[in-house]
């Protein structure tokens, strides 16, 4: 059952979700970042997963299992998608493979060294793969956003306004969550650890605002 703050964090994303979606329809990003877009619909269909999985104990973390692997998924194409639309804003070569490949590695490396991962042996199997899940997502994400920022600033690309405000967002968003994977390797428990969760739905709500001023956006063309 959801207490007073974790109901108001549950409605105020819905919420917002439901507005950006509005939003990114009027301003037709779909056409632009079709990704993005389709990320927005996900959002809120897990949204509503979320909330049929709840009364079935048995059915919710099989459920929120499928929906940080799909939201992964999702966040790191939104990413290759903005890498593409700031080559064409700029008029540049693809990025080498191989570079891009040794940026990834390096972010991987430095996001591993913030914090000695734990595997949890005392749990049952789901909540250790679902912890696992976590630390492993939050890794990959933090690393593919460093190499794609190092390799638009060692190419000295100019972002455009619209994909900047979308990549602060989500950058925002994975460092937050990054630290709240670190902060529950620690043996958090209780009221502590949700905590930590209701602080990174309130990241997500700040992430989602940052969209909605991105969607206002209007789109730049190539210089």
């Amino acid at each position: 059952m959801l207490d007073s703050v974790d109901l108001t964090l549950c409605l105020a994303s819905l919420g917002m979700e439901v507005a950006l979606l509005a939003l990114a329809v009027w301003k037709r990003i779909y056409r632009t970042l079709p990704y993005f877009f389709y990320y927005l619909i996900w959002c809120l269909c897990s949204e509503v997963m979320l909330a049929i999985a709840r009364p079935l104990p048995s059915a919710y973390l099989p459920v929120t299992l499928l929906g940080i692997t799909v939201d992964a998924l999702f966040q790191l194409a939104i990413l290759a998608e903005l890498g593409r639309s700031v080559i064409r804003y700029n008029r540049a070569t693809p990025p080498n493979k191989a570079v891009l490949g040794l940026l990834t590695v390096l972010g991987c490396v430095i996001a591993w060294s913030l914090n000695r991962w734990t595997v949890p042996t005392n749990t049952p199997f789901l909540e250790s793969i679902y912890t696992v899940l976590l630390e492993v997502i939050a890794v990959l994400r933090i690393a593919f956003l460093l190499a794609l920022v190092w390799w638009s600033s060692l190419q000295k690309l100019r972002w455009p306004p619209r994909e900047l405000q979308i990549l602060t967002g989500l950058g925002f968003y994975a460092m937050s969550a990054l630290c709240v994977v670190v902060l529950h390797s620690h043996n958090m428990k209780g009221l502590q650890f949700h905590w930590l969760d209701q602080m990174l739905v309130g990241s997500y709500l700040w992430t989602l605002f940052f969209w909605m001023l991105a969607s206002t956006t209007n789109l730049v063309e190539p210089q």
